[in-house]
């Protein structure tokens, strides 16, 4: 009876049924150490956006590693340069699509510091940069580099558009001295009451849906299971019918 399950065909439904739950097993745990990697984030950022502000340079320095850092609220003073100002395209918020608007700062030490001053709608325009001395607080970010089938950045050095807050590229087309990160503006000293730039929110610092989506696939691979148990169950009980019916025949 049992040798009708290692027919060629049933074979294929074993073999089948085993790498179907294996795959799900194994999407089930990517999501777990997806959840673990979130969690990790989450507390990194709620650490460092805690501790006190403290001038940029003091934090940003060479022996320093970005990862490290990123996320600690910074201060810097200097002046926009207006003339080197970028757009970072393709950005949406609260529903709007529109674009971030990139500017160095010139700071006191002379090293200038791309600082996100926040979002635009598309239907809007940036206003003008404050003129003078301006005090700077924001959150030092990484800079984010092409991934995967990411859109490319121009090569043109007059290229006042990019796709993401590439800083070496950015600042290929920048005189003077860059620093390797940026700023994402909390607020400055300067005195307009524009509406936009509206400052880029910080990320989602909840857990997301990984741990949902963990159970989820583990509760799949169990209905492949059951449904795979109720079929060979089936196969057995139609092969032992089949076999009554052929020792009636015979008797």
């Amino acid at each position: 009876m049992w040798r009708s399950l290692f027919s060629p065909k049933w074979l294929l439904v074993h073999i089948g049924v085993a790498g179907l739950v294996v795959l799900m097993l194994n999407l089930s745990l990517w999501q777990f150490h997806r959840l673990d990697d979130k969690k990790a984030f989450n507390l990194s950022v709620t650490t460092r956006i805690a501790q006190p502000v403290r001038p940029v340079f003091s934090v940003l320095t060479t022996t320093e590693l970005p990862t490290n850092i990123e996320w600690r609220r910074v201060e810097a003073t200097g002046t926009y340069d207006p003339d080197e100002v970028v757009t970072i395209i393709n950005r949406s918020q609260n529903g709007s699509a529109g674009y971030d608007t990139l500017v160095p700062l010139t700071t006191e030490s002379g090293t200038k510091i791309l600082v996100n001053r926040g979002f635009v709608p598309l239907a809007q325009q940036a206003p003008a940069l404050p003129n003078g001395k301006v005090i700077v607080v924001g959150y030092l970010r990484a800079s984010q580099s092409r991934t995967g089938l990411g859109l490319k950045d121009a090569d043109s050095k007059e290229t006042t558009e990019f796709q993401r807050f590439d800083v070496p590229r950015i600042s290929s087309q920048i005189e003077g001295n860059v620093a390797p990160m940026f700023l994402q503006l909390i607020q400055d000293s300067s005195s307009d009451s524009e509406q936009w730039p509206a400052p880029v929110p910080l990320p989602p610092l909840d857990e997301g849906s990984h741990l949902s989506y963990a159970v989820q696939w583990i509760f799949f691979s169990l209905v492949a299971l059951t449904a795979w148990g109720f079929v060979v169950r089936k196969k057995l009980r139609d092969v032992a019918t089949d076999a009554a019916v052929q020792a009636q025949t015979s008797a």
